[in-house]
């Protein structure tokens, strides 16, 4: 309530909450949150999913923009890192034991329901379509899944 805000703080005072969480998504079974099915980490956050993986107003009525979504992992084993939004950044570097990792920054700036946050990481094949806007404007379409259906994805 706003007598429970600091000095100087409204109810309408921007402000930027940073959390640090520690989670386990090879152990979570309920398959909601980030979980580890097989080789591939995956997410699903609808319907309330995504307060597993961060504290979070998890609610339809609470939008927010994923500007800046990073993903790192090894880069032999989780070759493709996934999320909502347009990829802005992506790199390398090897860790304390010599073995490559790499990052992928993801930014979504369009507000969405925490619902419709995604991630996926793991060794994933795909498909490459391109779509011409009206203003004709050319974006490149991916399609991914595990390799041994890719053959497969030009029918869906």
């Amino acid at each position: 309530s706003p007598s429970t805000l600091q000095k100087g703080l409204s109810a309408k005072s921007a402000m930027i909450v940073r959390t640090t969480v520690e989670i386990v998504p090879e152990t979570n079974t309920q398959l909601s949150g980030l979980y580890k099915s097989g080789d591939i980490y995956c997410s699903q956050c609808e319907a309330e999913g995504f307060r597993r993986i961060t504290y979070y107003c998890d609610r339809p009525d609470v939008m927010a923009t994923f500007e800046s979504v990073r993903i790192e992992a090894d880069a032999e084993s989780y070759p493709v890192l996934l999320s909502n939004g347009n990829l802005i950044e992506e790199g390398q570097r090897e860790d304390l034991d010599g073995r490559k990792r790499h990052f992928k920054v993801w930014s979504d700036p369009f507000p969405k329901p925490s619902y419709l946050f995604a991630l996926v990481a793991g060794d994933l094949g795909f498909i490459k379509d391109e779509f011409i806007t009206m203003s004709g404007r050319k974006v490149n379409l991916f399609f991914y899944s595990e390799h041994k259906y890719v053959g497969k994805m030009g029918y869906a």
